[in-house]
């Protein structure tokens, strides 16, 4: 299976429209054979893209300011730089790999979703992969930086992201 590189949240009680709705947008935006694939958690969509998916983003929260009747049943769209197994370990070692591009004068945070996912608690998790990061200052409100990790299940979404990197609809609808 290929890796998705974009994890988009939905309502998941209207899984058609949301369907139809990412592939609509993401269409708009210049992304025309994306490959959406269903994920082991309800309410979540990933998809392989040929595009960067941090310039999707940007294009997508340019689209909703200008647009924002095309978003109603997709919240949030979080590209994805690897994929490993769920493992602790495993994560840790992909996340010391990407915090490398932490600068030492730089602030950033931790952000952990599990979903299938009961072996730790979500604490626990950020304390153990953050134990390794000596560097930057933990800025939790406005970090510079965004170590995200997805945990679904057996498999791990892993990121380093700014903060504008996400797109929030609710958010870029709340700027409007």
């Amino acid at each position: 299976m290929e890796n998705p590189n974009l994890l988009v949240t939905y309502d998941m009680r209207n899984i058609k429209e949301s369907e139809q709705e990412v592939l609509w947008v993401l269409e708009k935006v210049g992304e025309n054979k994306p490959k959406l694939l269903r994920s082991p958690a309800r309410g979540i969509f990933l998809i392989v893209t040929s595009s960067d998916p941090r310039e999707i983003n940007r294009k997508l929260a340019q689209l909703c300011r200008e647009e924002p009747e095309q978003f109603w049943f997709t919240y949030n769209y979080v590209p994805i730089d690897v994929w490993c197994s769920s493992d602790l370990e495993e994560i840790q070692e992909h996340v010391k790999k990407l915090a490398r591009e932490i600068g030492e004068d730089e602030t950033w945070r931790m952000t952990v979703n599990k979903r299938f996912y009961d072996q730790h608690h979500t604490q626990e998790i950020i304390e153990f992969l953050a134990k390794n990061i000596s560097w930057g200052k933990v800025d939790l409100k406005n970090p510079q930086k965004i170590i995200q990790i997805e945990i679904i299940g057996k498999k791990a979404g892993i990121s380093l992201l700014k903060p504008r990197d996400v797109f929030s609809v609710s958010k870029v609808k709340g700027e409007i």
